[in-house]
């Protein structure tokens, strides 16, 4: 598409203010990264626009306030209204792109979601060969930083022409493309106010001995016209691998369901897993100078809010149950009546409020959202990805310390998941629930054996301190994919209803 008179620019800009958001109800519960799926959309609202490219493509970053008629029902943890990031193409050619709406005086013009199109793509990155700011239309700013010259040539035009642009597997909350062979842009698409944990981490990392994770490469802000700012996006350096964590374990698991082999393989590479999550959380917790992830000593005050962050994920995980379990299938209604008959207080299944105090230890940050997913099997072992933390919580509960066990309890989930998905793939129930087990036991091993090595102290001394945190972090973790998946992928949301069952099961024997 050409460069568009002037005139032109001025009615594509109003209509984006004003038919945009007309269209956008109808249109983002379509998308994949759209977190309000359960809710019920009042209204959209254009907060800022960027025009980013009239050539070879005609497209601009818009941010959208998403207005919802219940404010406290889903979405993020309290609930409130939510700000989305769009990548809008006006093209005359979809280009494989979801057509957001019809530019109504110009037939075969549409407007497009063109996040994962090449050359939208590079338009958004070409602020990091600048540097210089991109002023919005209602007076925000974009702002390009921590940008290399790695990053500056991988976004340059080289003698054989632009960088490939390639979508790295399925959009799920965010976007990520990579850039060539050597770097990859993840675009936020929830714009939460402050600075997002992966950028924090990315920065901190940078300056650590632990190399299993990507290296940060250049950052990208939105600016408000008050001065609030919420990170759009991050360049990395791209980890060479043969796929993701989850997809490695799955094949193996069909393997070993398959012809009885593999299981002992498996075992030795999640033991890894651990050994490398353990060594990033002794590089998280490694600068006692640093306020913002200096460790801090574990307090009643601690146990207090996270024993009442397990009831409050209990409480929205039934209420979600209540109000959907009649439009699920019949295993995940069953599941959830069964919840609901029998309705238990979660804390009576723990200690009380001392639990492990006994046992001194600290808190630190970590990963927060850690799954199979959000790891690389890579040549030598894994690799440590995507350190935003779980999507529909509050960013200020994202960058809070924690216990270190709540991403030990995280991939405890994750085998499940794996083993339910083998399961009922290739109906090989008592084996993949064995491999199960031989998972979680080889990833605890690994992980205790290296921080213990290296004198973690943001572990309880006591084994069976450890082992009740990992009970509690996995059962608010399960109750937690309960609320997501009723919010996002209903099909799914037997998988964390079983784990439920189970962990109450086990809790009670």
């Amino acid at each position: 598409m050409t460069t568009p008179p002037a005139e032109h620019v001025q009615r594509l800009t109003t209509w984006l203010f004003t038919e945009l958001p007309v269209a956008a109800p109808a249109w983002l519960p379509s998308q994949r990264w759209f977190g309000g799926k359960s809710r019920t959309i009042d209204r959209v609202e254009v907060e800022d626009l960027f025009w980013l490219s009239f050539e070879p493509v005609c497209c601009a970053l818009v941010v959208v306030q998403v207005r919802y008629a219940e404010a406290g029902a889903g979405g993020r943890e309290f609930g409130g209204d939510e700000r989305y990031a769009l990548v809008v193409g006006i093209y005359d050619d979809v280009r494989g792109c979801s057509t957001i709406g019809r530019i109504e005086w110009q037939p075969g013009l549409q407007a497009v979601e063109a996040g994962t199109d090449g050359p939208a793509v590079l338009a958004v990155l070409q602020g990091f060969l600048s540097g210089e700011p991109v002023h919005g239309a209602r007076g925000g700013l974009l702002t390009y930083a921590d940008a290399t010259p790695l990053a500056k040539l991988a976004v340059a035009p080289s003698g054989g022409g632009p960088p490939a642009v390639t979508p790295v597997g399925l959009e799920q909350s965010n976007t990520s493309i990579r850039l060539g062979s050597s770097h990859v842009f993840k675009l936020f698409r929830t714009l939460d106010e402050g600075e997002n944990p992966q950028l924090e981490i990315g920065r901190f990392l940078a300056g650590t001995n632990f190399r299993s994770a990507p290296k940060l490469e250049g950052s990208l802000t939105y600016r408000t016209t008050d001065g609030r700012t919420a990170t759009l996006g991050l360049l990395e350096d791209w980890i060479a691998n043969g796929g993701d964590g989850w997809s490695h374990v799955v094949a193996q698991l069909e393997r070993a369901a398959r012809d009885g082999s593999g299981i002992g393989e498996l075992a030795q590479d999640i033991c890894l897993l651990g050994t490398t999550t353990a060594d990033c959380h002794a590089a998280l917790a490694s600068d006692p100078s640093s306020e913002a992830f200096a460790p801090e000593p574990v307090t009643p005050a601690d146990v207090h809010l996270w024993r009442a962050g397990l009831l409050a994920q209990a409480d929205r995980a039934m209420a979600l149950i209540e109000q959907h379990h009649t439009r699920w299938s019949d295993e995940a209604a069953e599941l959830g009546r069964s919840l609901l008959r029998g309705r238990v207080d979660f804390l009576q299944l723990f200690p009380g409020e001392d639990l492990g105090l006994g046992h001194a230890f600290q808190k630190i940050r970590v990963h927060g959202d850690y799954h199979l997913g959000q790891t690389l099997k890579t040549a030598k072992g894994f690799a440590l990805i995507d350190f935003e933390g779980e999507p529909a919580r509050s960013l200020q509960d994202r960058r809070r310390k924690q216990c270190a066990l709540k991403d030990v309890a995280g991939m405890m989930r994750s085998f499940e998941y794996a083993t339910q998905t083998v399961i009922e793939r290739t109906g090989s129930g008592p084996a993949a629930r064995l491999s199960a087990s031989v998972l979680r036991e080889s990833f605890v091993e690994g992980y205790l054996a290296s921080a213990r090595t290296g004198g973690a102290t943001f572990l309880p001394s006591a084994p069976d301190a450890v082992a009740s945190w990992i009970g509690f972090f996995e059962l608010e973790k399960a109750l937690y994919e309960v609320e997501y998946e009723a919010n996002n992928r209903p099909a799914w949301v037997h998988i964390p209803l079983r784990g439920v069952a189970r962990i109450l099961q086990d809790r009670s024997e």
